[in-house]
């Protein structure tokens, strides 16, 4: 899940880049968590990371380069789109590596052109080198051809189970199935998200995977999920996956 903060003293500058960006997000099928910040010593007594962060350069107090600078000692990695009035503003911000400018007013296009530009810089590593997951413990990198299942324990909690380790995550697995789809993975049952090249054999009622644990197939599924399996089995055997 990307974190994602917006700081800004101006209450509708925040609405507007909050709704765009949380419309481009789900367009995108990411999972995202927004946190809305009115200065920047709000944002800094959080004592949070975040993956992107849109900062106001002009501010009441601490203004944006002063906020960045800051969080910059605590966070090297985060990536900053830095909101401004005055292109003047622009060469003093270079001091803590801004990622784009967007000037007010907002430009709904630009701003998306900037999330495009992010996603492509963002997740060209990630693909190489695994899957992103936000665990209990902290964030993991994950390739999906070791991974599973994920089981919903309820609560928000979720199993994530490798093949040579288990990890919890607090989230939903519909925020998950987005970040694991494209590898062919698949829901049998609302409480599984399994990966197919992991199954051992396919029973009336239950699916065993390599550990041999049985992941449930609802009866009124049954004939759903055994044809998705099949499909899956055909693309393989043709080279399609």
């Amino acid at each position: 899940m990307l974190r994602i903060a917006i700081v800004d003293d101006d209450p509708t500058v925040l609405e507007e880049i909050q709704s765009i960006v949380s419309s481009f997000f789900q367009e995108q099928g990411k999972p995202i968590d927004i946190s809305c910040f009115s200065s920047g010593e709000e944002i800094i007594s959080y004592h949070q990371k975040y993956d992107l962060i849109f900062l106001d350069i002009q501010m009441q107090g601490m203004d944006g380069i002063q906020t960045a600078q800051e969080l910059r000692k605590n966070d090297k990695k985060a990536v900053m789109i830095y909101v401004t009035s005055f292109g003047s503003e622009m060469a003093r911000s270079f001091s803590v590596h801004p990622f784009a400018f967007l000037e007010k007013p907002v430009n709904a296009d630009l701003l998306r052109k900037n999330l495009q530009d992010y996603m492509e810089y963002a997740f060209k590593e990630q693909d190489f080198k695994g899957v992103p997951f936000e665990t209990v413990t902290g964030t993991i990198l994950i390739m999906p051809e070791d991974i599973l299942y994920f089981e919903y324990l309820g609560n928000r909690k979720i199993r994530l189970v490798c093949s040579a380790a288990e990890y919890f995550i607090q989230d939903s697995l519909g925020n998950l199935f987005p970040l694991v789809e494209k590898y062919s993975f698949m829901k049998p049952h609302q409480s599984f998200i399994i990966n197919p090249a992991k199954i051992r054999a396919v029973l009336d009622l239950d699916l065993v995977m390599i550990n041999g644990a049985k992941i449930p197939i609802p009866l009124k599924k049954k004939k759903a999920v055994k044809a998705e399996i099949e499909e899956y089995i055909c693309k393989q055997f043709e080279g399609g996956i």
